[in-house]
């Protein structure tokens, strides 16, 4: 008898420590604590046992865990490894749309095709980027997502490509940089990639108030009339409501002036958090740096 109930309870424990899977869990791992690895392996464990409706969920977020551990070992990884490790990224987006269409799985599967073209060189990012552009704006349109994360790959893919052999388009780019800062969560306002990326795009791009100003109120009458989202949010900087990170309107500041307000904005804003982790310092750091050589040429 006492044998059995022992049996019993062994089997009752090990049901209670068998692997589970919870996307809240899954999330916090990824964008609080940054334990991509810990989380990998816990969704392959769930995936093992997983329902039907759960399988989606568990493999868009292996290819989000394959392609960010991936990219933190980039550096150590010759090309053909870059090219292997960021194609079971892909893999893994495929299996989740083969279980259902959904627009997460999406835009890993872009961001995957995205880093194996950068892997392999000039030409074929170029060769890849339509590609990409096709998934990323299937996220935004067909279900009406508003992703902030899918904005900023658009963002850098306009601001990247060179609009004389390709799609590139500067002031479209800032537009999907504004957008992708404005439909931030509140979680990850914090987020200093996003903040730097459209201050280096403004400063690049050097308008001064006034051009900005006309710049503006056509871009106005251009959002107005488009209605496909991502055409719509071209045009979204002349469109857009007054920055949250301004305390001074839009249209008195030039690029280069509004690029400093946005880096010393973002770099408050992270100072409030409490969870500051490696990746976290050495990125405020550099926007850090990047602030001080703005201010010195401004």
């Amino acid at each position: 008898m006492k044998r059995t109930l022992t049996l019993l309870f062994l089997a009752l424990l090990s049901l209670s420590l068998s692997a589970s899977f919870d996307a809240k869990e899954s999330d916090y791992r990824f964008y609080i604590t940054a334990s991509y690895a810990e989380d990998q392996k816990l969704l392959e464990e769930a995936l093992k046992s997983a329902s039907e409706d759960e399988k989606y969920e568990i493999l868009w977020r292996l290819s989000r865990d394959q392609l960010t551990i991936t990219d933190h070992r980039a550096d150590g990884l010759s090309k053909d490894e870059k090219i292997a490790e960021y194609s079971k990224s892909e893999e893994l987006a495929d299996q989740a749309l083969s279980v259902k269409e959904g627009p997460d799985a999406y835009h890993w599967k872009a961001s995957a095709i995205g880093r194996i073209g950068q892997a392999n060189g000039p030409m074929n990012s170029l060769k890849k980027a339509k590609p990409m552009r096709s998934l990323v704006e299937k996220v935004q349109n067909d279900y009406a997502a508003d992703r902030s994360d899918s904005w900023y790959v658009l963002g850098l893919l306009y601001n990247q490509l060179p609009g004389s052999i390709s799609f590139g388009d500067k002031d479209a780019a800032i537009s999907y940089m504004r957008r992708c800062l404005d439909t931030q969560d509140n979680e990850n306002r914090s987020n200093l990639t996003n903040y730097l990326e459209l201050a280096n795009q403004l400063w690049d791009r050097d308008d001064s108030a006034k051009k900005r100003a006309k710049a503006f109120e056509k871009m106005k009458k251009d959002y107005e009339k488009e209605s496909l989202p991502t055409e719509k949010m071209k045009y979204y900087e002349g469109a857009m409501e007054q920055p949250f990170y301004l305390d001074t309107p839009i249209l008195k500041l030039s690029d280069r002036e509004e690029a400093v307000r946005i880096l010393e904005y973002g770099l408050a804003n992270y100072e409030k958090r409490s969870n500051k982790l490696e990746d976290d310092r050495k990125l405020a750091a550099e926007c850090q740096k990047r602030l001080s050589e703005m201010r010195d040429k401004l």
